[in-house]
């Protein structure tokens, strides 16, 4: 399995925003270690990143005999449409094109995700999803499909008219705020993180501690806790699902920062 993490942070109005992209690089097959690779990348003409979860290779010999790892095959097909107008162009040329390469008796047995978040032309934040999970019970992918589901703007398309308010056209009339799309393990997320951010809150109290308020502050928040959430795996858990190292990116609608060594 694995955990990607996408947040929009929304400080004073959509164009004054920030949004965090963070995965760890542990490959697990049957429950077991496989291989560490990257699962997080930037795509910089969009101003956006793209991260995946669940099934971590394609197929895109003829043959079907010899697969690809997402971490080589990702990066190529990102070069090869360069073109994309914007991210849900690029989620649905990704859609068309994984049908293509995974075959179905496959995707039907597996989990698997993708998340596009940045900013779009306008400079607003936004994310997309693009899965083929069709229902979860508690923490567990319960039903999956043999096809991708069609990508839509999860963020901008309802999450920001649902949770801060947004009137969907003016740029101030949105309430500050955060929105954080999970998945792979995401139990351990949903957990942790919650109970982090009670501790750190008290820390915050202290005069002699400083809240996170920059990007850089977003990046390094978030890396924090997941390197927890990781380094606990690797003490404690039976299956170890997540590993380190952590890659993140945060980027705001003019600058981008990233952690662990991710190409920009």
């Amino acid at each position: 399995m694995t955990l990607v993490l996408s947040e929009i942070h929304i400080r004073k109005g959509l164009l004054d925003s920030v949004v965090v992209a963070a995965a760890d690089r542990r490959i697990t097959r049957e429950q077991q270690y496989d291989s560490t690779r990257k699962k997080l990348f930037n795509i910089r003409k969009l101003n956006a990143a793209i991260s995946y979860y669940g099934l971590a290779e394609v197929y895109p010999a003829r043959q079907r005999a010899k697969s690809e790892y997402l971490s080589s095959w990702l990066p190529t097909f990102i070069k090869n449409h360069s073109d994309a107008k914007s991210m849900e162009d690029l989620a649905l040329s990704l859609r068309e094109e994984l049908h293509k390469i995974v075959p179905k008796e496959t995707l039907a047995r597996h989990a698997s995700g993708f998340h596009i978040c940045g900013f779009n032309e306008d400079g607003f934040p936004d994310f997309f999803h693009l899965t083929n999970v069709t229902k979860i019970r508690g923490d567990k992918y319960a039903e999956v499909e043999d096809q991708y589901q069609r990508p839509s703007s999860d963020f901008l398309g309802r999450d920001a008219r649902k949770t801060l308010d947004w009137d969907g056209q003016s740029t101030m009339a949105i309430k500050p705020g955060g929105v954080i799309y999970r998945n792979g393990d995401f139990k351990s997320h949903a957990l942790a993180a919650e109970l982090l951010d009670e501790m750190l809150e008290r820390f915050f109290t202290f005069p002699d501690f400083r809240r996170p308020k920059t990007p850089e502050d977003h990046r390094d928040f978030v890396k924090f806790k997941l390197e927890v959430i990781a380094y606990t795996y690797k003490k404690w858990a039976k299956s170890k699902l997540i590993g380190r190292p952590i890659d993140v990116i945060v980027r705001t609608k003019a600058r981008v920062w990233a952690t662990s060594g991710v190409t920009l």
